[in-house]
């Protein structure tokens, strides 16, 4: 912008004087100090167009920073919401009781509280609690009885007033309290010796033989040892429990030594664990299940460590194995299995071999399942359930009618296969009048599984398709789908359970806990 006012060139070359009387150096010089502010203005200016360019670059990195943060807030959001449904899960599982527990028995009248988790109705009349509530008072007539008599000092009684001493009244009175008594004691066999009196040839001095032990030159007797291995496995307790409790009574030595008396009551037994074993293999079903188990010295090396102890539970037999591992050459070992191929091996009189397990879902038994023919997988309905209730244990608001409804469907499934289940046993040898009406019954409750089993088929698909459904929920079906042709395979075996859990009648120390704890389990004393 440059200003010229007042600048008029005359004719002779002279400058004429501009209208407010400022000569021509004044103007030339007001023109140069604007022309120089111009050129100041045009480089502010230039560095604000380039403050400007960078501000908005800046912008843009704050705006995609402001993105990814809150796509990250948002994904910690989802995570935090996974992490409070597993949580919530965890904590039921943990501190509540377990969905096998909350289901009780069916009722005889084929009442509809089986499988709901809710008690069976019994009127207005609660339930008595307390000690001695459930069987009131029990008869002890089968223990020993020892009788102990109490009387006056000096026996007998007088009159306080004369002396004249009281006559008995032929009765006592008698009250009764339970004793308990726990006795180590020291047993002295005391072995008789003789010497020959005669002349004849021979050995000169005999001793009587003495009492036969189990265990030849140890510490402990049969019954002990009995004793030991019953505290030990059946009741579960574990080697520094039973040396404490032998120290209370002033038989103090170390689990060590306890430890090493049940190795070498192992090796007594072994025959026998081998044809228990050896029969429990000939078994067409059996109920296969398996947990983790502390080891105090696994052979050679240091322990303790993590071993596995599965059971197999037949007809007539049970059988327990401990394995370092978990994988399916221990399934494949006990069921007959070829480990190359995964085909059942052939039966004792060469024929093909049919054999039906009932487990969880543990990708060894689906394994085994899939590879080998002629072996059927019957999943535990249980398990089953139990990712249902779970699912509305992790989202309890948005899933609680949903829970409900998938219960009720069990509910009916449980209800249908108990009545399959007794209409097969009526069936299976029923009286010659009878025969027509067990086998109408069987055919009636063949139709009531299936109409229980059609209905989850339909409900489990139709939610499988529709929109919105909760993560949990989703998870839950998506297993039932894995799943579930062992559960449709329960139909063509109606003589077993839908559950998976007769291990608890013959391992009682699973019942409560959830498991065995750290240091019940030991490679010498398994």
């Amino acid at each position: 912008m440059t200003a010229a006012a007042g600048v008029l060139a005359g004719a002779g070359g002279a400058v004429a004087p501009s209208a407010g009387g400022a000569s021509a150096e004044e103007l030339r010089a007001r023109v140069d100090e604007l022309a120089r502010e111009n050129a100041g203005l045009r480089e502010e200016n230039g560095l604000l167009r380039e403050q400007s360019l960078l501000l908005r670059e800046q912008n843009a990195q704050l705006v995609k920073v402001n993105e990814e943060l809150r796509e990250l807030v948002g994904s910690q959001a989802a995570r935090l919401a996974e992490v409070n449904e597993s949580l919530a899960v965890l904590q039921k599982m943990v501190f509540g009781r377990k969905p096998e527990k909350n289901r009780p028995e069916p009722a005889g009248d084929g009442g509809d509280s089986a499988g709901d988790g809710r008690e069976p109705s019994g009127g207005n009349k609660k339930a008595s609690r307390g000690p001695g509530a459930r069987s009131g008072r029990r008869d002890y007539s089968q223990l020993p009885r020892a009788e102990v008599i109490w009387d006056f000092p000096g026996g007998g009684h007088c009159c306080p007033d004369c002396g004249e001493p009281f006559t008995a009244l032929g009765s006592d009175h008698v009250t009764e309290v339970l004793d308990w008594t726990v006795l180590v004691r020291v047993m002295a066999h005391c072995r008789r010796r003789y010497k020959r009196a005669c002349r004849c040839p021979g050995q000169l001095t005999v001793t009587a033989p003495g009492p036969p032990k189990a265990i030849g030159k140890g510490l402990f007797s049969n019954g002990f040892i009995a004793m030991l291995l019953t505290e030990r496995f059946a009741a579960g307790r574990s080697q520094n429990s039973l040396a404490t409790g032998l120290a209370r009574h002033g038989a103090e030595m170390s689990p060590a030594t306890l430890a090493g008396t049940a190795a070498q009551a192992a090796g007594l037994l072994a025959p026998l664990a081998a044809a228990i074993a050896e029969r429990n293999r000939e078994s067409w079903h059996f109920h296969a299940d398996e947990t983790t188990w502390r080891v105090f010295c696994p052979g050679e090396g240091e322990g303790p460590a993590r071993f596995w102890l599965w059971v197999f539970i037949g007809a007539d037999t049970v059988a327990f194995v401990m394995d370092p591992t978990r994988s399916g050459a221990v399934l494949a070992r006990h069921a007959g299995l070829d480990e190359k191929t995964g085909q059942l091996l052939p039966a004792a009189d060469g024929g093909p071999r049919r054999l039906v397990i009932s487990s969880d879902f543990y990708a060894v038994y689906q394994s085994a399942g899939k590879k080998a023919e002629g072996l059927v997988n019957l999943y535990c309905a249980a398990h089953i359930r139990r990712h249902m209730v779970r699912a509305g244990d992790a989202s309890p608001v948005r899933l609680k009618h949903w829970t409900q409804s998938w219960l009720a469907l069990f509910r009916d499934l449980y209800k249908a296969h108990d009545e399959l289940m007794a209409a097969w046993q009526e069936a299976a040898a029923p009286p010659p009048a009878e025969k027509k009406a067990a086998a109408e019954r069987l055919e009636k409750a063949h139709e009531g599984w299936d109409a229980a089993i059609g209905v989850i088929d339909e409900t489990r698909k139709k939610q499988m398709q529709a929109p919105g459904l909760q993560e949990p929920a989703k998870k839950a079906l998506a297993t039932l789908d894995r799943e579930w042709d062992g559960l449709t395979a329960h139909r063509g075996y109606p003589m077993i359970s839908l559950d998976n859990y007769p291990d608890v009648a013959v391992m009682p120390m699973f019942a409560d806990g959830g498991g065995p704890a750290a240091g019940r389990g030991g490679a010498l004393a398994a």
